[in-house]
């Protein structure tokens, strides 16, 4: 009798341990509260997944969008080409457009890697990142899946100035996470913000880089565009902050990383202006901005500061 009421005990103590092994790592990433979802030009579902994986069997088309929903904070891998993404969404949503090549004028200009969402066979994946993620110490300004015009996820970038209909010198190009500096910028992996000179001359400029909530950086990092044969670059720049703050950086022209360290603030976002070219008429263009600190839980109060923020070059 004891025997038997002790193998019972066993095996509902293993049918607990086992449920709660199921629950656990079936929650542990959000895999059970992302949704992904394939939208098409109208609007319409085309398949969607609550697993945090959704695979496709079809081309994508124009009007193709990839869904996201669940979490705040969501990690998302829109294709086998890039990156995993920590995205912020304010209202838990990420809606990507799909990007596919251009056609006419700009057909050879394509802004991410060549065989990205190309053929009928894709794989996206969501799930929602730890704590230790959310609030390590990183560049809060990279963003590879940051589309052109608005977005309802950050970081996000945008500006009052770009170079024509061409993808490769939108402003989102300045966070996607590619820092090919050197050669010639008509293509991938040489994207770059480039802004529109009309006549020739620099109009008054505006880059901008929302970060979509409070975040504490004490470090940003200019990659400048280094094209030898045109022998365009900004020798100076003015970066506003959120809390009003401003600091000057002045870039050197060497392709490379140049970090700028600043007095720890928290922001939510920051802008580039007052950008000075070497000469009138030579064209610039920031290849990759990057801001670095930590997720700021509870924003602080604005304090002003202004000075220069003096530069050093770094490797990665």
């Amino acid at each position: 009798m004891h025997t038997r009421q002790k193998r019972c005990s066993l095996i509902g103590a293993i049918g607990i341990a086992l449920l709660f092994v199921s629950i656990t790592t079936g929650s542990a990433n959000g895999a059970d509260k992302i949704k992904i979802a394939l939208l098409d030009a109208d609007g319409k579902t085309v398949k969607e997944s609550a697993t945090g994986k959704l695979e496709l069997d079809r081309k994508y088309v124009k009007g193709d969008r990839i869904v996201v929903t669940g979490a705040k904070h969501l990690a998302v891998k829109v294709d086998e080409h890039f990156a995993e993404t920590l995205l912020f969404a304010p209202k838990g949503k990420v809606d990507y457009p799909i990007p596919l090549w251009p056609k006419g004028k700009y057909a050879n200009r394509y802004p991410h890697p060549p065989k990205a969402f190309q053929g009928a066979k894709h794989v996206i994946t969501a799930r929602i990142p730890t704590d230790k993620e959310i609030g390590a110490y990183r560049n809060q300004a990279v963003n590879p899946m940051d589309p052109r015009g608005k977005s309802p996820a950050y970081p996000h970038a945008s500006s009052n100035s770009e170079w024509g209909e061409a993808a490769v010198f939108a402003a989102r190009c300045a966070i996607d996470g590619f820092v090919e500096a050197t050669g010639d910028h008509h293509s991938w992996p040489r994207q770059s913000w480039g802004p529109y000179l009309p006549g020739g001359k620099h109009p008054e400029l505006e880059f901008t880089i929302d970060f979509g909530r409070p975040v504490e950086i004490d470090k940003l990092v200019i990659v400048g565009r280094y094209n030898v044969r045109q022998g365009g670059y900004w020798t100076e720049g003015t970066v506003e902050f959120s809390d009003g703050s401003k600091v000057t950086i002045k870039p050197e022209y060497n392709g490379k990383r140049q970090e700028f360290p600043i007095k720890k603030r928290v922001v939510t976002s920051l802008k580039i202006i007052k950008l000075v070219p070497n000469k009138p008429r030579k064209y610039a263009a920031f290849v990759e901005v990057e801001a670095w600190g930590k997720d700021a839980p509870k924003a602080k109060k604005p304090v002003k500061k202004t000075g220069q923020a003096s530069s050093k070059t770094s490797k990665k």
